[in-house]
């Protein structure tokens, strides 16, 4: 990335499908940034944010840190973006697994993106189950994400039929951490609140 900023102006177009990965080249933004281009999604991995060029910084709709971020390389990679009027998302609460964190992105960059009137108008999650909101007919598929006993990832497919609209519940399989609904075009995701001490 260069290290100049320009100083120009334009109109805000569409959301670039592009994301900013922040921080070092480890296994785990190498396998999400694979993940992201499998599904159309550009990314790029950086430690000097900071120091790109105002077009380069407008090239991105959505950006998350590395755990390992520090908070003055944090602010300013923001300010960095705020100079260059980007209207970039900045992906508050990563999700410790490729799969789901893939979805926020997803979802970051949908919410910039076009007007219309949205199929999957919610999603939350309790202990034992979630609710999804639809706005419109449509399929929609619903995937629970945790880990193993083992720590491994795991991805067990909860739900896939055609809803109504309305709000509906979705039963949970055990250690689902998180949980993304998809229709077409649309992603939204949720963490699940641990089971509350007895």
């Amino acid at each position: 990335m260069g290290a100049g900023r320009e100083h120009t102006t334009r109109a805000p177009g569409p959301t670039p499908r592009r994301v900013l990965l922040v921080g070092p080249r480890v296994a785990f933004f190498a396998r999400l940034a694979a993940t992201l281009r499998a599904g159309g999604t550009g990314a790029d991995v950086t430690r000097d944010a900071a120091l790109a060029t105002t077009e380069e910084i407008r090239g991105y709709g959505a950006v998350v840190f590395a755990r390992t971020t520090g908070e003055d390389e944090r602010a300013a990679v923001r300010a960095a973006f705020a100079a260059a009027g980007s209207r970039a998302v900045f992906v508050e609460s990563p999700a410790p697994l490729v799969a789901v964190l893939a979805a926020q992105l997803e979802q970051a960059l949908q919410g910039r993106s076009g007007a219309h009137r949205r199929r999957l108008a919610g999603l939350r999650a309790e202990p034992g189950r979630a609710l999804v909101e639809v706005a419109v007919a449509c399929r929609v598929r619903v995937t629970g994400h945790g880990t193993s006993r083992l720590r491994r990832p795991r991805a067990r497919d909860l739900f896939d039929e055609r809803l109504p609209p309305g709000t509906h519940p979705v039963p949970l399989g055990p250690r689902t951490t998180y949980v993304v609904a998809r229709t077409y075009g649309e992603v939204l995701v949720t963490a699940v609140p641990a089971d509350p001490a007895p």
